[in-house]
């Protein structure tokens, strides 16, 4: 009878122990990406370019904004969202969420491809387009010097179908060219200055820091500004999840939003927090990283600003039917 009371501690000493290791008391261990007393998911994999856009999803995770909100964050690479949303969409998921072009979303939200996940949502709002940040180049020796010279000319995205396809045909219109003129070709942002160099195309449309780079190591020169007339100030990128993955976990999604949100207001706030995470995630010199330009990080989805896209969609015939953006604005995502 003395003895009973160690044999009864020693018991629930162990069990405590197997708990913890198993997650069920609120941690973690290893690769766990179980519930937590925060969020449903502890661990979340987001689908990101290595482009200055994102600066702000690095920024959070240097800083904590992330690990305060109980969230642990998996970087992993993509071409572009075109590439990765059927995987974002599909039973294996490779994603959790992922950030790309609005076209991409609202063309993939349209073609019907997420139904069996409650179609696609916006999580955030990534980036906006300000001068010199969304760039179709061209390399020195091009014969391409301006935009009516584009006609029958290869130019480099790195999807079709994509706000960079859209973008150039707004640009093309304006100048009185037929986009349908034009051949895209796709390549990775990081193949594109090399293309240029060796005339394998004629122009390519870049984001930072690729444009600097381009511009810096291979001698690429301005064609126009994507992001002018029509297309100033737009919305360029943002971060997407499915319907059922929100539905199923809202306090994660929530969780995600609010340190996301410090993350662009300190981007926003202090370029040199930028500059100082370039030559980690872009990989390029802290030289090149001080004189790229910089868009806006907006900390709030705006449905009227966004829906600017699929009005563009629809004049070019990339959509049948003009679609709301608003509906794929998560209902828990802060708007004006």
């Amino acid at each position: 009878m003395v003895r009973r009371p160690t044999v009864l501690l020693a018991i629930v000493a162990t069990l405590v122990a197997t708990l913890s290791g198993c997650g069920l008391l609120g941690g973690s261990s290893g690769d766990d990406a179980g519930p937590t007393d925060k969020v449903e998911k502890s661990k979340i994999r987001l689908g990101l370019l290595p482009v200055v856009d994102v600066a702000s999803v690095h920024l959070a995770i240097q800083e904590g904004y992330f690990k305060q909100e109980g969230l642990e964050v998996e970087l992993i690479n993509i071409q572009g969202a075109g590439a990765a949303i059927p995987s974002l969409v599909s039973d294996n998921a490779s994603y959790d969420i992922v950030f790309g072009n609005y076209v991409s979303f609202f063309n993939s939200q349209a073609k019907g491809i997420a139904q069996k996940v409650e179609g696609l949502k916006f999580v955030a709002d990534g980036y906006v387009a300000k001068p010199n940040t969304w760039m179709v180049l061209a390399g020195k020796d091009s014969q391409a010097k301006k935009p009516t010279d584009l006609p029958g000319k290869k130019i480099a995205v790195t999807t079709k179908q994509s706000l960079a396809e859209v973008s150039i045909r707004s640009v093309l219109k304006v100048h009185g060219v037929d986009a349908n003129q034009v051949t895209f070709i796709e390549m990775p942002y990081t193949d594109m200055g090399a293309a240029l160099s060796a005339n394998r195309v004629d122009a390519a449309l870049l984001a930072e820091p690729f444009i600097t780079q381009a511009a810096k190591d291979f001698g690429a020169v301005q064609l126009f500004d994507a992001a002018s007339g029509p297309t100033a100030e737009l919305p360029i990128a943002g971060y997407g999840t499915t319907g059922k993955f929100a539905r199923e976990n809202p306090k994660t999604i929530a969780a995600f939003q609010r340190a996301f949100a410090k993350g662009q207001e300190a981007a926003g706030a202090d370029r040199s927090k930028v500059e100082k995470l370039l030559p980690g995630y872009a990989k390029i010199d802290p030289q090149t990283a001080a004189l790229v330009n910089l868009g806006g990080f907006p900390s709030r989805l705006e449905a009227s600003r966004l829906q600017r896209i699929p009005d563009l969609m629809f004049e070019f015939g990339m959509l049948k039917e003009r679609l709301d953006a608003n509906s794929m604005i998560l209902s828990s995502t802060p708007t004006s």
